[in-house]
């Protein structure tokens, strides 16, 4: 049986989460087996929990919420009336009311950043493990964040739990460069020179990517590459820090071409951006378009740099034949992956999926995972902010450029 719920409005201040779902299903004469399945509850804690009185686990909890529509205060209230200890229900209503507002718990859940059946104390624990914090979790809300960080208008986190990924997504990156602080001055005429010759690199499938991300930080500009955060809508991020540019390049679909062309376009941002970048910041989200940055001229320019136009409306008569496109790699200088990615992509669509899946499987197109593999940034693999920072600034800022 599948059952929604009208919006549920508390008028009682004193009512706890448990009396209200009690009334509800009084009221609808609804199952409570039924209930505790689609609440993907265990059925004998959920009736004690309406009998006896026995505990729910903070995701659990918001299952409930979410089934009752009800308004996040309402819930906090009536979570915190569910508590039988008066001497701690109020700090643990307060933690409860941050935790809530601040992450999204349960995507923080499936990506791993939380254990499964982690309870309240638990959560805050291993998130303040997670980001380093040392005193308590409300450290969060000082954590570095950007003055302007959520100053402008952005369809792409309008949503509740978009903005709370979003943001926790942002505050790792920021909190991670400031920690990397790259000590190469920002040079913008020698970053234009080099990006002109950048497709070159994408012929050396397994170090290119690496070399370019080291010459960029040797030009001032330091490029984390992760694999995508759940949940966050976002494929990269531009900023700056200190006045030096800082781009988070997300490995989202595992495509070479993608990845080249994710970096190329946020280096459009760092080249004609600049000044906007001081007071803002720029998110690249798929269809999402920016008010502040133009997207498609971002989009242009990576594929120009890749491969010029007038090469790029001869594809269609050459992938078919791949000596033509080995041929038409050597002689401009890029990976044939590259020619094969870029085509597909000019596709309508709705034939991209399978003539994505046709070209796949004639090896025509290379993965992202060994390009990334010496450079990927992973905080959630590593358990812990800080140990991933730490990383990825020995192991890879550090390297020589051969």
């Amino acid at each position: 049986m599948f059952i929604v719920h009208k919006k549920e409005t508390v008028d009682d201040k004193n009512a706890s989460l448990r009396s209200i779902l009690k009334q509800v299903i009084n009221e609808n004469e609804i199952p409570v087996s039924s209930l505790a399945d689609q609440l993907n509850i265990n059925r004998r804690m959920f009736e004690k929990y309406l009998s006896e009185g026995g505990d729910l686990k903070f995701s659990q909890a918001i299952s409930i919420m979410q089934f009752l529509n009800m308004e996040e205060s309402d819930f906090i209230r009536a979570y915190k009336n569910d508590m039988t200890d008066e001497d701690d229900s109020s700090e643990r209503s307060k933690r409860l009311a941050f935790l809530y507002k601040h992450f999204d718990i349960p995507t923080l859940k499936d990506v791993g950043v939380i254990k499964k059946r982690a309870k309240i104390d638990e959560i805050e624990d291993q998130l303040c493990a997670f980001l380093g914090l040392q005193q308590s979790i409300y450290e969060y809300e000082m954590f570095a964040v950007l003055p302007t960080l959520f100053s402008k208008s952005k369809r792409l986190i309008a949503e509740e739990k978009a903005t709370k990924m979003t943001s926790f997504w942002l505050k790792c990156a920021i909190q991670t460069f400031k920690v990397i602080n790259n000590p190469y001055e920002y040079n913008r005429e020698l970053l234009i020179e080099f990006v002109k010759r950048i497709h070159e690199y994408t012929e050396d499938q397994i170090h290119g990517y690496e070399k370019v991300i080291l010459i960029l930080y040797r030009i001032g500009v330091t490029v984390l590459t992760q694999p995508y955060i759940s949940k966050t809508g976002s494929f990269g991020v531009t900023m700056l820090m200190d006045n030096k540019p800082c781009i988070v390049i997300t490995d989202m679909k595992k495509k070479y071409h993608k990845l080249w062309m994710s970096l190329i376009h946020e280096l459009y941002h760092v080249i004609n951006d600049y000044n906007m970048l001081q007071s803002s910041y720029h998110i690249s989200a798929g269809d999402e378009q920016d008010i502040l940055f133009n997207e498609e001229k971002a989009d242009l320019f990576a594929l120009n740099v890749l491969i010029p136009e007038e090469i790029r409306i001869r594809l269609s008569s050459i992938v078919r034949f791949p000596i033509k496109v080995r041929m038409l790699a050597s002689q401009i200088a890029v990976d044939p992956s590259i020619i094969y990615g870029i085509y597909l992509e000019s596709l309508p669509k709705e034939q991209q999926i399978n003539e994505f899946k046709k070209y796949g499987g004639q090896n025509c197109l290379f993965s992202s995972d060994i390009a990334i593999r010496n450079v990927q940034f992973d905080p959630i693999g590593y358990q812990n902010l800080n140990k991933a920072i730490e990383y990825i600034r020995n192991n890879l800022y550090n390297k020589q450029i051969i």
